[in-house]
């Protein structure tokens, strides 16, 4: 008699239909809001009356946040293909996990610091005159917030400081309680977490609350439209600030713990939070609305334009064949 026992769907929750399900819902969401995210940009760049170093720093938040998209589609299609092949096909190296999270958490420390970059530009503006800041400003910053966020996130290639794993052999994960090296793996985790997320956060949530309380008890040399409209932008910041904290942080929190609901979560969160920046920006910029409603206007235009064409052309064949014909 054969006593081998074959795993269960139980004792592998994340190899399942359900989880593929989940990883392909996720992967269309992604989609869904990279689209969005890259409209905004092009809107963005088009809506010439915002101040350019706003704009910038804007459009490094969306691209940042297509970046982290690219991260969760990996890890979504990864997951939903080595469900469907089944346990006994190899899995994928261990690397590619690794350069997953480094491009996700790379992606996640230059939303926030890009969303603080833009409350500081914002308290500049407000308070000494939209050419505070210059293009050569911009760029010096707009590079550092990338630089910085790779440097403080590269220790998640590095094998004996950051493990990591595929849970149930389907879904790319953090192991971070088998590290070898432990002391250097929870320094450069608190670094992460201290650099990264709680000093950004609470950066982009203080500056626009000093922001409003500088322009209520100041007279700003700007016209009362322009006032109103940086009270918008710092309104915007608040809640970025907040939407970011539990979309991109609670993530990482629950990392710690390797199990089906902590991966179930993780995935849901990181997806979630890409869907409410383009909103706010298009919810609060009537210029990225006006921007958008040209855009959406003149490619409509342009497919009732090449219908109406291809109608002609296909009338003027039939009727030079009908006069061929007689």
């Amino acid at each position: 008699m054969n006593n081998t026992t074959l795993p269960q769907e139980s004792d592998r929750p994340l190899d399942s239909p359900g989880f593929m399900a989940y990883s392909i819902l996720l992967t269309v969401i992604v989609l869904v809001a990279g689209v969005m995210m890259g409209v905004t940009v092009v809107a963005l760049g088009r809506a010439r009356s915002i101040p350019r170093p706003l704009r910038l720093f804007l459009i490094n938040l969306l691209l940042a946040g297509l970046v982290k998209g690219l991260g969760m589609l990996l890890l979504g299609v990864t997951s939903a293909v080595l469900v469907a092949v089944g346990p006994e096909q190899p899995r994928p190296p261990l690397y590619l996990c690794r350069v997953y999270l480094l491009i996700g958490s790379t992606a996640v420390v230059v939303r926030l610091w890009s969303l603080a970059a833009f409350a500081l530009s914002v308290l500049a503006i407000v308070r000494f005159g939209k050419k505070t800041i210059s293009l050569l400003h911009a760029a010096v910053i707009i590079t550092i917030l990338w630089l910085v966020p790779i440097a403080i996130s590269f220790y998640s290639v590095l094998p004996y400081v950051y493990k990591v794993l595929f849970v149930d052999g389907v879904a790319c994960f953090p192991d971070d309680r088998n590290a070898i090296i432990i002391a250097a793996s929870g320094t450069l985790s608190v670094i992460w977490f201290t650099v990264g997320g709680l000093v950004p956060i609470t950066v982009s949530i203080a500056v626009p609350i000093i922001c409003l309380c500088y322009i209520k008890k100041n007279t700003v040399t700007e016209d009362t439209q322009y006032r109103k409209a940086m009270a918008k932008f710092s309104l915007f910041l608040v809640l970025g600030g907040a939407i970011n904290i539990a979309g991109l942080l609670i993530p990482g929190v629950i990392s710690f713990n390797s199990e089906a609901p902590a991966v179930y979560l993780s995935y849901g969160f990181a997806t979630a939070s890409l869907i409410p920046t383009p909103i706010i920006i298009i919810a609060y910029l009537k210029l990225v609305q006006e921007q958008l409603k040209k855009m959406f206007t003149k490619v409509i235009f342009g497919l009732s334009n090449k219908r109406a064409m291809d109608s002609k052309a296909t009338r003027c064949v039939t009727n030079n064949e009908v006069e061929d014909g007689i």
